[in-house]
């Protein structure tokens, strides 16, 4: 059955890749020196300040979509209002500016789009610093509409380019043009990529390693002047249907327009200090979905996207529940402000409550949000996954912020998958085999079976104390199998001369921290520790890009105890020819010179105590070692 589904999958994925614009195909203009006709069309003054404080009442409770444009509704028929040049070849072209004054963007709706087979249009800025492009006919769709993406300043150039051959017109009716007043991409900030609050986290920080592939499946929506956010979805036929989950009050009935835009991140972790995100390096869009359902219950709405994401957006299908089961703990991952993509952490369990809805505990509420995260305007239709990473509900609104993160609301999955009709209700698109399923992981299309994902080095962190170490790393099954056989290699300053064949059981997605067999080290000072995993479940890995780590720590062969600084658990080294035989008494004081602890240790026993430290404040100690004839003090910090 698996072969049956990937088979199709990838003949999916073939046919989405000639769904969106063509970037091989440049416009004419750009690679030809030719006088060509153009008309301009300038769109009429507005009241900048009315929208903004319209805007600002929205953005306190997320009710509504987040507006970063104004729409001016328009009546433009392309054929009608652009400049045509006949070239001498029979080749025609066609150019229309549409100008608002001021704008940071401009984006426009197509409310009848149709291209003729060999044709192709494209929209630039004046400056050509911004080209989104080539539409072709494999951009039509059962809807007929379009939206495009967003081009910076204030002057759109729409152009289309006619073959010879080609007779039949286009159909290019223009009734929106929006004025970007939010500069959303980040165009024009230095230090970040745009207004969200500071305190938002970005997903490639080291808190959402192991939401690695739930982030992959949120996307951030644009639809005419408004943003909103949303993820998606798995379902039971696990075929690849790009049904995605996000907000009723986002609009999904009028979303033919909408440009979906996966894996708008951030490449550096530069939220929650200084904020200074950077923007993301690869611009990967879908145009247009269809309508399946909605519902003001549970203020949620699904649609499908007009293509399959082709297989470098390496986006992933997010799981769910519908049980109505209580979270212990819930997660966020959206687009605060039209931001690039950030986590939002609960670790507490949600409460049943509403917000705005006439079901009862039809939500759920998340009281505060911790690690000093939130959601804003924006967010609105992001997915909230819990402890199992599967989705329980979706954005509805709340008063949370960076000032005030207390109070967000997401509707309730479980309320969103029964109702009186297959477009009021998740479960017919879901569930087409009506298999009764609560709970579906995730499905990842680019996945291999066997991959076992380093994530990172837990030990050593700074600094190492003797002549051996034992790491401890934290691993993840990226693949889609359990794994339940690795071997590890590793060691220290190139010399991988230690051997671990691990076995057990972590399911898909799950981390795990494992702790590797001593290692011996004989150098003084900085040394580098490498590990290497192979041969998962006894086959070559899918991914060998992510088997490997090294960390660099300072080793000292004499030390007496380590880490330093601690935390929650400090290791003692004895020195066995200064104890003859004898037991050793240890004693731990304050900078006072306060006995806080002292014990005995037989080191014939074991040349290493670990002793328990959580309970221990931060600030300086004094750790003594009494041997049989001489006693040895270190300074030690427990820090934060």
């Amino acid at each position: 059955m698996r072969v049956i589904l990937l088979s199709i999958s990838f003949l999916f994925i073939l046919a989405s890749i000639k769904s969106q614009t063509d970037a091989s195909i440049r416009p004419y203009s750009f690679q030809h020196k030719a006088n060509l006709n153009s008309n301009t069309i300038s769109m009429p003054a507005f009241d900048l300040e009315r929208e903004l404080i319209a805007e600002h009442q929205n953005r306190i409770n997320k009710s509504g979509m987040y507006r970063f444009g104004y729409e001016h509704q328009t009546s433009i028929n392309f054929n009608n209002s652009a400049g045509w040049t006949v070239l001498p070849n029979g080749d025609k072209i066609a150019q229309l500016h549409l100008k608002s004054d001021g704008a940071l963007s401009i984006n426009i709706i197509f409310s009848d789009f149709y291209l003729p087979e060999n044709t192709y249009l494209h929209v630039y800025n004046t400056e050509k610093s911004t080209l989104v492009g080539a539409y072709t006919s494999l951009n039509n769709n059962l809807n007929h509409i379009l939206g495009t993406d967003l081009i910076k300043g204030d002057e759109m150039v729409i152009e289309f380019f006619q073959p010879h051959s080609i007779t039949e017109n286009p159909r290019l009716f223009i009734n929106t043009v929006v004025h970007g007043y939010e500069d959303i991409n980040g165009w024009y900030a230095q230090q970040k990529v745009n207004e969200s609050g500071a305190c938002n986290m970005d997903v490639v920080c080291s808190d959402g390693i192991p939401w690695e592939k739930e982030i992959r499946s949120v996307a951030r929506i644009t639809n005419g002047g408004g943003l909103c956010s949303g993820s998606l979805v798995n379902n039971t036929a696990q075929d690849g249907t790009p049904y995605f989950l996000t907000a009723n009050h986002c609009g999904p009935q009028s979303m033919a327009s909408a440009v979906f835009r996966f894996n708008y991140d951030s490449p550096v972790c530069g939220s929650q200090n200084t904020a200074n995100s950077q923007n993301a390096q690869q611009n990967h869009t879908i145009n247009g979905s269809s309508f399946k359902a909605r519902n003001s219950n549970s203020d949620f709405g699904l649609v499908e996207l007009n293509a399959i994401p082709p297989a470098n957006y390496n986006v992933y299908y997010a799981g769910w529940n519908n049980s109505g089961d209580i979270p212990t703990q819930t997660v966020g991952i959206h687009h605060p402000s039209g931001d690039v993509k950030k986590l939002a952490f609960d670790e507490d369990a949600p409460t049943s409550s509403a917000f705005g809805s006439s079901i009862a505990n039809g939500e759920w509420r998340i009281l505060q949000w911790d690690r000093n995260t939130t959601t804003e305007g924006g967010s609105s239709g992001s997915g909230l996954w819990d402890e199992n990473h599967l989705i329980v509900g979706q954005l509805h609104g709340g008063q949370a912020n960076c000032a005030n993160s207390v109070n967000d609301y997401y509707g309730k999955f479980s309320v969103s998958w029964d109702g009186n009709g297959s477009t009021t209700r998740l479960k017919d698109w879901l569930d087409p085999q009506n298999s009764g399923t609560t709970t579906l992981n995730g499905w990842d299309p680019n996945a291999t079976d066997n991959d076992v994902y380093l994530v990172s080095t837990l030990w050593p962190e700074t600094t190492n104390c003797g002549n051996s170490i034992a790491p401890k790393i934290l691993i993840k099954n990226n693949g889609a199998e359990v794994l339940t056989t690795i071997t590890f290699n590793y060691g220290a300053n190139g010399v991988p001369s230690s051997t671990y064949n691990w076995s057990g059981s972590l399911a898909v997605n799950d981390t795990l921290s494992i702790s590797l067999p001593s290692t011996n080290i004989q150098t003084q000072g900085q040394n580098t520790l490498t590990i290497i995993s192979s041969n998962p479940n006894g086959t070559q890995d899918g991914d060998p890009s992510n088997d490997s780590l090294s960390v660099n720590f300072v080793n000292n062969l004499n030390c007496l105890a380590f880490p330093n600084p601690f935390k929650d658990e400090l290791t003692i080294n004895f020195e066995a020819e200064k104890a003859n035989d004898l037991p050793v008494e240890i004693f731990l004081t304050d900078i006072q010179g306060k006995q806080l602890w002292n014990t005995t240790h037989d080191i014939n026993s074991s040349k290493e105590l670990k002793v328990n430290t959580s309970q221990l404040a931060s600030g300086i100690y004094i750790l003594e070692l009494r041997y049989s004839k001489e006693s040895t003090l270190q300074k030690l910090i427990k820090g934060a």
